[in-house]
Formats: structure tokens, sequence, C-alpha cells
């Protein structure tokens, strides 16, 4: 559209974070979404280029990237030569780029550490980025070859005074940047709930307490326990009682997510990239016992385990295809491996995350922006959607209802009425996961804390 908002057109009916070129001729964008770098979302995306003057035909949009199952955040380099984006693969994010013709994506980083938000200075010489290798999210830069994607030297920091650095942009002569400096921080907290009248009784109160960021809790199944992650750095596993004390580190040194207690609660299933790519994983509550459950070939990212209730099956997602489901206590090569049906549109993205009490139904959510929460029956082998919103659905244990998270608080779904509301607002922060307690009188979910604020810094 024009600057000030005239003349609008439809360029895709899909599409996130477009990047003009440098002629303004035509816009590349991606498939896939992220919210934050540290939680992109296990599906997949792609860079097109398409025409900026308007017209809509599919026939005019151009993948760059076909070999490449995420890409996201592209930008245009300054001579129009090459795209910079940034990936995950085997639970790393990466900084590459690609031509912008078309041909081999070059990787530019290749560290343990988050890299992304890629950049061009205005000269086309570096490629700046946003990273954590330093310990906490700042600005970096590399000096690169435009033409070939050549990284030609080492990566050197480009210090802000910011804790969390996000969203940066660079003046046209290369001597100013806006960035926005955020401070973020979450813990576990807990609530009361009453499963009758379906309302939560008094304020939430922190289970954990710290200036880390602990999300995606669990309850043992004697409710004497809870498991939880953290994210950014570090990832790693913990547990602690449910009233925050006796708190031990389960994991370190790789990324490890969302912990799940087996029905006996002697183990706890969670993903890692330990491994090379994103596997399933056990370990005991102690910390011994480290154990890989799934050895999927080819490198698929392997996420969100979830125990049914007699513990001899475990449901998994695999980025790219259909959730999966496999037999517990066999050698992995004599395991037999089911997958669940397709979703209608069969390309619409399944997660599954909660397994019925009565182990004949999957609740799970849709991959997309925005979410939305699915169950699927194993008796009748159809999905049947139930919301245009939400993620990670847990059953309550009468084996009806749900609840589930968004950003904004928690809601309840009725699966036989049908009707959703929400039982707790976690305006102005934002929760991140959320679990019930085993007789369902109390619910334990994360909630991030966010202040942001935007600055503008000189170079010389």
């Amino acid at each position: 559209m024009g600057a000030t908002g005239e003349s609008a057109k439809r360029l895709a009916d899909f599409g996130h974070y477009p990047a003009w070129s440098p002629d303004g001729q035509q816009i590349v964008c991606a498939t896939g979404w992220f919210f934050k770098p540290e939680t992109a979302p296990a599906l997949n995306s792609q860079l097109f280029v398409i025409p900026a003057g308007g017209s809509s035909a599919s026939s005019d949009r151009r993948l760059i990237t076909p070999t490449l199952e995420y890409a996201v955040l592209p930008h245009w380099s300054p001579g129009g030569l090459r795209i910079a984006f940034w990936s995950h693969s085997g639970g790393n994010r990466d900084v590459w780029t690609v031509p912008a013709s078309g041909g081999a994506p070059v990787q530019v980083t290749r560290e343990p550490a988050t890299d992304w938000h890629p950049v061009w200075s205005p000269d086309g010489k570096y490629l700046y980025f946003l990273s954590n290798r330093s310990g906490s999210m700042n600005l970096w830069r590399v000096p690169i070859d435009e033409d070939s994607g050549r990284v030609e030297g080492p990566p050197e920091q480009v210090t802000t005074p910011s804790a969390y650095t996000m969203h940066f942009s660079l003046s046209r002569d290369g001597r100013r940047l806006a960035y926005v400096n955020q401070t973020e921080t979450g813990n576990i907290y807990k609530v009361d709930f009453d499963p009758v009248t379906e309302t939560v009784g008094g304020p939430p109160t922190p289970v954990t307490r710290g200036s880390w960021r602990a999300v995606f809790p669990d309850v043992s199944p004697d409710g004497q326990w809870l498991a939880f992650s953290t994210l950014g750095k570090p990832e790693d596993l913990f547990v602690s009682r449910v009233d925050g004390s006796g708190l031990r580190q389960l994991t370190d040194e790789h990324l490890d997510r969302l912990p799940r207690w087996s029905p006996d609660g002697k183990r706890l299933a969670f993903h890692s990239n330990r491994g090379g790519a994103y596997q399933i994983w056990t370990i005991a509550p102690d910390g011994s016992g480290l154990r890989q459950l799934t050895r999927l070939p080819g490198g698929p990212l392997v996420s969100h385990a979830a125990w049914s209730p007699d513990g001899a099956r475990l449901a998994f997602n695999v980025v790219g295809r259909l959730p999966m489901i496999m037999e517990i206590g066999k050698p992995w090569d004599e395991r037999s491996l089911e997958s669940l049906p397709a979703l209608d549109p069969p390309d619409t993205p399944f997660q599954t995350f909660s397994w019925s009490p009565d182990g004949r139904r999957l609740a799970g959510w849709r991959r997309h922006a925005v979410g939305g929460i699915s169950v699927y029956s194993f008796d009748s082998r159809r999905y049947q959607h139930f919301t245009d919103f939400g993620w990670l659905p847990r059953w309550l244990g009468d084996g009806r209802r749900l609840i589930f998270w968004r950003l904004g608080g928690i809601y309840l779904l009725d699966t036989r009425s049908g009707k959703v509301h929400q039982i707790l607002s976690g305006a102005p922060n934002e929760v991140w996961g959320v679990a019930p307690s085993p007789d369902d009188r109390r619910i334990y979910f994360g909630l991030n804390s966010i202040e942001a604020d935007v600055w503008l810094m000189s170079r010389e």
C-alpha cells in the first residue's frame, strides 16, 4: 500500500515477515512464524519471492529455500544479490543466506548458541545478527562476501547496553541503531481450582522465585512434585516439591524441554538435542538413568512426549510429519510405530499433547499462529475441532474437560458441550504452560513478566 495507507493490494494468501528488495520490485516472505527464537515452533517454513506490483497469481511466486525445512525473518542484501534469514536444525538456531535468484543456501553461523534476526549493513560488507553466545542476547556482526555468502572473518560483538536485545534496525547510513531492550523473567505459579464450579479461588502464588524463565510445569502422579523446564540460556529440566522446596536441576549443557511424568512417577520424558537432532529422552527424578527413547532416521525434530495412562505407549510429534505413537519397553528396532491420520485439510499440522484418562482420545492443538484445540478419537479415527486458539491442552480427571492456555490466560473446554470460558487471566503478563494436580483442585502454570523499551544508539 501507499505510505499513507492508500491503494492496498493483496499479494498472497499466506506470509510472514515481508522484506523489500532494494529496487522495490519484489518482496520476500516466510510461510511460517515464531514468537521468540528460543520457542520457534516445530513446523515447516520456507521463503518465497513475490512481485510487489500487485499480482497474486501462484505462478508468480518463487520458492528459494526448497532444501530447508525452516526459514524465517528474511532480509535482502543492499546489492540485491542475497537474502539472509535464520533457521533451526537439530535444536540449533543459526543464520544463513541464499542467492536471491535461487540456489544453495550458505550457513553463516554454526554455534550451539541461539543466532537469529540477520540484517545486512548498508554497504553489504557485514551481516549483523542477534545471539546469546556471550550469555545474554546481544548484537553481533560477521564480515561477509555479499556475492557468494562466504564468511570472511570471525563474529565480533557490537555491544548494546541491554540484557536482551530484540527487533533491531540500522539506519541507511549504518551509523545509528534502533533496538528493543527487553527484560523477561518467568516463574511457576499455583492457584486453587474448584472443578465443580470451574472457578479459581484466590490470587495465584509463586512456587519458584528467580530471575530465570521457568515454564511448562508437570505434576507428579502423587501430586507431591513438580517438573518444569527453563527457556533462554540455559534450557534445562528441574524438579521441586509443589511448595518450591527441594529444587533439583536434572540436566545441563543441552536444550532440554517439556518434562512429562510417567504414570508410575519413576521417569520423566522430554525432548532434547543432546544427540544432535531433537529426540525423546527419559530421566529419573533424581537425575539418574538418562536414556534415549526415539531414534527416528533423517534428523527430524521430535518433541512433546505424552504417556498413555498405563505407561505402555508414548505419543510424540515429528516436524513435517504426522504425530506418532510408540510402544515402551522394547528395543527401538523392535518397537511398532503408529502414525495418526491426517487432519482435514491434510496439510494442517497437528500436535498431540495429552492422553485422556481412559486412553481412548488424544488432545492437542493445530500448529498455526494462534493454535486451536482439537481431539483425536481412537474409536472413530477422526478429529474434532473445538477452538481456533490455544495450545498444549490437558485433560481433567473426568475425561470430559480440558484446560489449555494462550499467552493471555488459562481456559477450560467442555468437550461434550463445546463450551469454552476463561478461568484465569495472566494479563499483563504471559502464561507459558498449564498443568492440573491429580485431584484437579490446583492448577500450576508458568507466568512470564515482560518489560520492554525502544532505544536508539549512535555508532562511530
